[in-house]
Formats: structure tokens, sequence, C-alpha cells
């Protein structure tokens, strides 16, 4: 039996308090709360946005009464996915899940004729390594269709092609959750 080797490139942001965060948001705070000398055991206490460091848009976002992280299917945040440039935006027929890497020229965010375009090819996740995938009226178009919006991923290590992404939330009832994100390479071969 031949053993399979595969690669897993984490695409997650280091959360702590030099994290970018979008204009406005909480600002991330972690204090150690508990210490193992103090009290035999740690604990730590955070405080963070829900759109944290590399994270997901849920449609509850941008629309009142819509899913909740809890809510998205875990199907749709783990499988075949594909990386492509942003200068190169090509999606081959039947891609559910994309992540657009920005580049020199500017960030991996896209427009509203983008974002209906993904709508009508049947995307379901749509990455980038922007801190905002676009405007208020590409949040509402991606979302409004329940596709979710993956958020400051860290890019700078992949290269464009077909990976196996596993990106998932914590299991709460919000429009927003941090994620450990992960492409994986030589699933499948």
């Amino acid at each position: 039996m031949r053993c399979r080797t595969i690669k897993i490139i984490d695409i997650t942001q280091q959360l702590g308090k030099d994290t970018k965060i979008y204009e406005g948001d909480p600002h991330i705070r972690m204090e150690k709360f508990f210490t193992v000398d103090n009290y035999g055991y740690a604990v730590s206490k955070m405080s963070m946005g829900s759109h944290s460091g590399t994270h997901i848009d849920a449609p509850a976002h941008v629309m009142s009464g819509g899913k909740t992280v809890r809510d998205i299917p875990l199907s749709d945040l783990v499988g075949d996915c594909i990386v492509v440039e942003k200068s190169e935006i090509k999606i081959p027929k039947g891609t559910k899940r994309l992540i657009i890497k920005g580049s020199e020229k500017g960030e991996a965010r896209i427009s509203e004729r983008h974002a209906r375009i993904l709508v009508d090819a049947g995307i379901r996740i749509i990455g980038t390594d922007a801190l905002s995938i676009g405007n208020d009226e590409v949040h509402k178009i991606l979302l409004s269709e329940e596709v979710c919006i993956l958020e400051s991923l860290e890019l700078s290590r992949v290269t464009p092609g077909n990976y196996f992404l596993c990106a998932l939330p914590l299991k709460v009832d919000t429009d927003g959750s941090p994620i450990r994100a992960c492409l994986i390479e030589g699933i499948g071969e």
C-alpha cells in the first residue's frame, strides 16, 4: 500500500494586537486570565469582532434575518477549490469554491458586475486576501444568494491552481466568525 503525500498550506492570518482590522471594527485584545504559575492552569481572555483576522461573512452580515454562521452547510466550506490571480479570473465550469489572490497592482476586491457573474456561475464560497471582498453592494449581491465570503486570507505562499479547501468557523449564531483555513495539495491524486 502506497502512502499519499499531501501538503497543507495554512492560509490563516495570525490573530493578535497587530492584526489588521477593518476600520471601525472592534480591536483584538488577548490577555492571560489565569496562569499556570498562579492557578495551576492557564485560561486566556479574548475580545474581538466577529470579522477579525481571517474570517467568514454569513448572510446575516448584511441581511436582517439572514442565515448565520451556524446555518452554513459545512459541505460548502470543505472541498475542491481553485485559486486565481485577480488579473486573470477565469472560472472553470462547475467551480463551487473560488479564492482570488491580489497582486502588486492591487487587492483582490471585486466589482458588483463580477459579484453577479460569480453568483450566476454557481459559486458557493468566494475568498480574498483583502480585508474586504468589495463594497457594501458586492456583499449584498453575494450574501443574498447565500454565497459565503472568506476575507483576510494569507495567500503570499500560494500559487494559482487547484486545491482542497478547509475553512471552518466557530459554531456560533452570528453574522461572521474567525476561521482557521487551509489549502491542501495532493488529495485525489
